[in-house]
């Protein structure tokens, strides 16, 4: 059990170091799409794609420890198997596996958070684009030019109700 147990540890601190670089991938997104540079998104998320399949073996090989442990420990049974093996307090070694648990935890919810702030970031990005796409095709439809030769916009010629949407 000494040694499905240090394997354990051994494979939280991988998942650990994995969660790290995808937050600094993540974080690296977010000033990418500020910058609004597709191919740096791209080279991104190819990174990005990689460290998460590397999680995901990580995870199934997590499973397959666990189960390992379940096998020699009647008390570490059933699907709560992982919790069960935390909770218990008569080896030091899980109190190491405990420890790096919860330093786990505590990556994979800052990559949470900075996901969605990147997803909302990127939600943003797209609804201007699709209410400046609706502006120019109304712009287009109507017949009229709207920019002058310099690039400026025609306000005096633009129906009122086309800026009143943009507004």
């Amino acid at each position: 059990m000494q040694a499905l147990l240090d394997d354990l540890h051994k494979l939280l601190h991988k998942q650990i170091d994995l969660y790290s670089l995808l937050y600094g991938i993540l974080r690296r997104e977010h000033d990418i799409i500020l910058s609004a540079s597709i191919d740096d998104l791209h080279a991104n998320n190819k990174k990005k794609e990689v460290v998460i399949l590397q999680i995901k073996l990580l995870d199934e090989s997590c499973a397959k420890v666990i189960e390992k442990l379940s096998r020699h420990d009647p008390q570490v049974d059933g699907l709560d198997a992982f919790e069960r093996l935390l909770a218990r307090n008569d080896d030091p070694h899980i109190a190491d596996v405990r420890s790096s648990y919860c330093a786990l935890r505590s990556v994979v919810r800052d990559v949470r958070e900075l996901n969605a702030a990147n997803e909302r970031l990127i939600k943003g990005s797209l609804r201007a684009i699709m209410s400046s796409i609706s502006f120019l095709t109304q712009c287009a439809e109507s017949g009229v030019p709207c920019y002058e030769s310099n690039g400026q916009l025609k306000v005096h010629n633009m129906a009122p109700t086309l800026l009143r949407e943009e507004a």
